[in-house]
């Protein structure tokens, strides 16, 4: 295990200076940590292991999220990297920046173990949305459901996930694509690229997005700070599909791409064209367009709407996570242990309901 020592000069945390410091290349090692400046085939190899946009260089550059005090840690097995987490020290914690990821409970044991040692300091390990795939190993665990992401798994054509999808549901979208044909001809879809997008294109469609949360009496769900990065990671990474009418767009989905992963942040239609379900429509023609390109997974993120599974995503638990060096630890972190508690007991009660309703 190797450590690469290195001092920041004092604006390393800026955005240009992220950018313009020399990056050491990969040594090959079968583990190591790496201070920042971080070597460059990181960011790659995050994408390719995890597939999640939630840590990519451009979603952590966007949302303050790089700074000198990033760490990383590698583990190769076979001469391949299988495990990858960046993480900052807050005291006596280790925050695992990855996020909307799904690491296997051995991998993230792995890094515990090796982060535990590497920094004697360190009492816990924090990680937030991960799918974590079996149980953490060799430490004592607290978590607690924190959202979800609905994935669909890309066939290799259209007609496979048609296929794949409820009589019900097939029928839906064919029949809710010859209804707005016919009563609207001047029907278009179409997809931009990340070069291609303009601010007001997205902006109209997050309109149509708060316009509808309005009238249905919601609070929109997305603040300026958020809406404003997600439209700089757009400019980089996105994808904006749209249906316009006559010129004019009426529906669009705002996506992001991490590799061969297509991530849908935003989707909205104009609330005048209601009786069309534009926006269920514009979701099928964009998975099918996925498809055409070659892509992946499509991620419908959380929410737990009906169309999602409809159209074939299935749900993926994402949690919260604290691994305690040993058990006595929690006496030192007794505001995070809580935190999780109390969210545990909200999720159970909030199933509880659902339970109810559905009874």
């Amino acid at each position: 295990m190797s450590l690469r020592a290195f001092v920041p000069p004092d604006d390393a945390g800026s955005e240009e200076a992220v950018g313009s410091l020399a990056r050491p290349r990969d040594p090959g090692l079968s583990q190591e940590f790496h201070r920042w400046p971080l070597p460059g085939y990181v960011w790659p190899a995050l994408e390719r292991r995890y597939h999640s946009i939630f840590c990519s260089e451009p979603h952590l550059r966007v949302h303050g999220g790089l700074s000198a005090e990033i760490e990383a840690w590698v583990s190769r097995k076979g001469g391949q990297i299988a495990g990858l987490m960046l993480f900052e020290k807050q005291g006596t914690v280790a925050r695992v920046l990855n996020e909307v990821f799904v690491p296997s409970g051995d991998e993230l044991g792995e890094f515990a173990a090796a982060v535990f040692a590497h920094h004697p300091g360190l009492t816990a390990v924090q990680v937030r949305s991960a799918g974590i795939e079996g149980k953490v190993p060799g430490f004592w665990a607290l978590s607690a459901p924190m959202s979800e992401d609905f994935v669909l798994a890309l066939p290799s054509s259209s007609d496979a996930w048609l296929a794949g999808l409820s009589a019900q549901t097939r029928e839906k979208v064919r029949y809710h694509l010859r209804r707005t044909q016919r009563k609207q001809p001047g029907f278009c879809f179409r997809r931009l690229g990340s070069e291609q997008i303009t601010d007001a294109q997205l902006r109209r469609v997050i309109d149509f997005n708060r316009a509808r949360m309005q009238k249905k009496g919601r609070r929109f769900g997305m603040g300026d700070r958020e809406e404003q990065g997600l439209r700089r990671v757009m400019r980089e990474r996105g994808q904006l599909t749209l249906i316009d009418i006559d010129g004019e767009i009426r529906a669009g989905l705002l996506c992001t791409l991490a590799g061969q992963d297509l991530y849908m942040h935003v989707i909205a239609h104009d609330p005048d064209f209601d009786d069309l379900r534009l926006g269920f429509l514009c979701c099928a023609l964009t998975i099918q367009d996925a498809i055409a390109q070659g892509l992946e997974r499509f991620h419908f993120l959380w929410g737990q709407y009906d169309y999602k599974t409809r159209l074939g995503g299935t749900r993926v638990e994402l949690r919260q996570w604290l691994l305690l060096r040993h058990p006595a630890a929690a006496l030192l972190h007794p505001r995070r242990v809580l935190a999780l508690v109390g969210a545990r007991c909200k999720a159970a009660l909030r199933a509880q309901v659902r339970r109810w309703r559905n009874g």
